[in-house]
């Protein structure tokens, strides 16, 4: 029998920090989205989901910068019903560095965002009908530099 091989699409953003990667066995079904006064700083992102035996597997990416949090919003992804379908956003300069200014995610059953600053440079992941978005993967440091997305057969 043969194994099912995840797609990457993206990155989007650019060269700044440390690749970071989180492909869980389960489904994510919660993203925290973290920022700055106003939306106006750049966002941290915390991406989880709920092992077999209960527990959490949980990835936090950006948000290690100066830049003090003052806002948070939550997605949950309800269920074996619902899931991530697409993410979309921009990236943009913040104090001289090249990262991810907003970001939306898209799923079979809505739209959350978007969350952030929209500015410069949008983009918009293309994944093909019948594939879900089953992990993510980028670059960050103080920020998030880059993210893209792991995708599967659904």
């Amino acid at each position: 029998m043969a194994v099912s091989m995840d797609t990457i699409v993206g990155p989007w953003g650019y060269n700044g920090g440390d690749v970071w990667s989180f492909r869980p066995v389960r489904k994510i079904n919660e993203i925290v989205i973290s920022y700055g006064g106003y939306g106006t700083n750049p966002i941290a992102l915390t991406f989880s989901c709920i092992k077999d035996d209960g527990s959490k597997d949980t990835i936090t990416v950006g948000g290690s910068g100066p830049d003090i949090v003052t806002s948070t919003d939550t997605v949950k992804i309800d269920g074996a019903d619902e899931y991530l379908t697409g993410i979309s956003g921009t990236t943009g300069i913040y104090l001289d560095n090249n990262v991810l200014r907003s970001i939306t995610f898209t799923t079979n059953v809505r739209e959350y965002g978007p969350y952030g600053t929209i500015d410069e440079t949008p983009f918009k992941s293309n994944i093909p009908s019948g594939y879900e978005i089953v992990g993510f993967l980028g670059r960050s440091g103080y920020y998030i530099d880059a993210i893209g997305a792991y995708i599967a057969r659904n």
